[in-house]
């Protein structure tokens, strides 16, 4: 005879144990460690789903407590809690109440990106520490370190200048992106992570309440009006208006680039695309940014050719 407290306690010491070696990978190999990274808050999320919020809960402050004492400070531990832990409980949380699966994404991203920013403004209000000016030094000095790997390796004259210049306009760029790029990140991870586990339904986790179909996503037809007016506020001759209006265009020309991906999907399913040529696109969009800003462009322009509804034929 199996009991229910031994078996919820196995789960939560798997889930930990999980959750341990993917981020251990992640803060250990920076570049390798990335894909690991991505989903270490999926072991929450699944144990939470399948035994309820204590696993979840016990999952998250065991793993607190070992990266606190491995990493010897309180930097490791609040970075996975940031970025994964927060979303290990949020995610489930949202996602049981039947809202639909791009709300329960939406809600928990928005409430995790909300409480990193506070707790941002309330350490630089403590500290009397411009954190923008830290995340910009930190990106310059990233910026360097790569210049100085390429000019190890013998990059020189004009292609050192060139590669310079390059990548000193991206660091200036994400310096002033970063806001967006943190919630876009967030969101990506959300949404891989939800992939995941909707992957494992069915056998692993059979009262999953069953979640959206991604190839129906849609935007509220008022966000287009935050991209035009965002778009407009660029013009002005404000920096600190163009900054905040420049990562607005980002965050929403995300959004559309999902629902401009869903109508590509449903299409794709419609005629039935070999296996073959779905990797392909899946191939080109990993490398070709111009295809993601016409991907966004497609779901903007949905808004009123709804390219999803089957045209009916006049006979």
């Amino acid at each position: 005879m199996k009991l229910p407290g031994r078996e919820l306690l196995l789960d939560i010491i798997k889930g930990t144990v999980l959750t341990l070696v993917l981020f251990l990978a992640y803060v250990t190999f920076p570049v390798f460690g990335l894909l690991p990274g991505i989903f270490s808050s999926l072991p929450g999320i699944y144990y939470y789903l399948k035994r309820g919020a204590v696993a979840g809960v016990m999952i998250i402050i065991p793993t607190t407590i070992v990266l606190l004492f491995a990493g010897g400070d309180f930097s490791v531990p609040l970075l996975y809690l940031l970025q994964s832990g927060i979303s290990a409980l949020l995610l489930p949380i949202f996602y049981l109440q039947g809202k639909g699966t791009a709300r329960a994404i939406a809600s928990a991203v928005g409430c995790n990106f909300l409480l990193i920013v506070a707790l941002a403004i309330t350490y630089g209000a403590w500290s009397g520490v411009d954190l923008h000016d830290l995340i910009v030094k930190g990106i310059e000095t990233s910026s360097n370190q790569a210049i100085a790997i390429y000019e190890k390796q013998g990059v020189k004259g004009e292609e050192i200048k060139l590669l310079t210049e390059g990548i000193q306009q991206v660091s200036q760029l994400t310096g002033k992106l970063f806001p967006a790029i943190l919630l876009i990140g967030l969101g990506s991870i959300a949404c891989l992570n939800m992939m995941i586990i909707f992957r494992l339904s069915g056998k692993m986790l059979p009262n999953l309440p069953k979640s959206d179909d991604f190839n129906s996503f849609r935007n509220p037809d008022l966000l287009v009006w935050v991209v035009i007016t965002a778009g407009f506020a660029m013009l002005l001759p404000y920096p600190e208006v163009s900054r905040v209006a420049l990562n607005l265009l980002l965050v929403t020309g995300f959004i559309y680039f999902l629902q401009g991906l869903a109508v590509l999907l449903s299409f794709f399913q419609r005629i039935a695309v070999p296996a073959f040529a779905r990797f392909f696109f899946w191939l080109i969009l990993a490398v070709q940014p111009y295809l993601m800003l016409g991907i966004a462009v497609l779901g903007i322009f949905d808004i009123w050719g709804d390219f999803r509804t089957p045209k009916q034929k006049n006979l």
